[in-house]
């Protein structure tokens, strides 16, 4: 048997300084911010010394996407779980977002967020720039609107340039 514990009332859930969503994310009652992070192949460093700065229970989601090759395994599990509290696990498709949670890219696809849940799809482009934090960060802003963070530690390209517009226009916070 767990204790359940009271949930915090919807105000006192929301960012400082946010607006808050009144479209269709705030329709399914979860309004916890959810922070995308974006780096780039060599932002492991930035992205370990982020997550050593938060701290436990913060009652935010985090979803990581780092630029990597798509023909091998990712470690980032593993070396972001030991700069967390929070529970680090990679981003599987379907799986509902909740707070305390950091949420990871697989290799080779991309992630969008509908309905409060994950969703995973093969990259559109075969060839050429991938714009994976961009598709994110759009799918956050469309789905998610203020209650979206989007933090961009280092970068590939112009990869989150787009996406983070989208994010600020939907009444989201942006921190480069």
């Amino acid at each position: 048997m767990t204790a359940s514990r009271p949930r915090p009332s919807a105000s006192a859930r929301a960012m400082p300084g946010s607006r808050r969503s009144h479209g269709p994310a705030a329709s399914d009652g979860r309004d916890f911010p959810i922070v995308a992070v974006g780096a780039s192949a060599g932002g492991l460093e930035a992205c370990q010394k982020f997550f050593d700065g938060v701290p436990p229970g913060p009652g935010m989601a985090f979803i990581v996407v780092q630029h990597l090759d798509p023909n091998h395994e990712s470690l980032m599990v593993d070396l972001l779980s030991g700069h967390s509290a929070m529970a680090v696990q990679v981003a599987v498709d379907g799986a509902r977002l909740e707070p305390d949670n950091v949420y990871v890219i697989a290799p080779g696809t991309y992630l969008a967020v509908k309905a409060g849940a994950l969703v995973v799809s093969a990259p559109t482009a075969r060839r050429g720039a991938r714009l994976p934090f961009d598709f994110l960060l759009n799918a956050l802003a469309e789905h998610c609107g203020g209650r979206t963070v989007c933090v961009i530690l280092s970068g590939s390209l112009a990869d989150g340039s787009r996406g983070l517009l989208a994010v600020k226009a939907a009444g989201g916070a942006v921190i480069a």
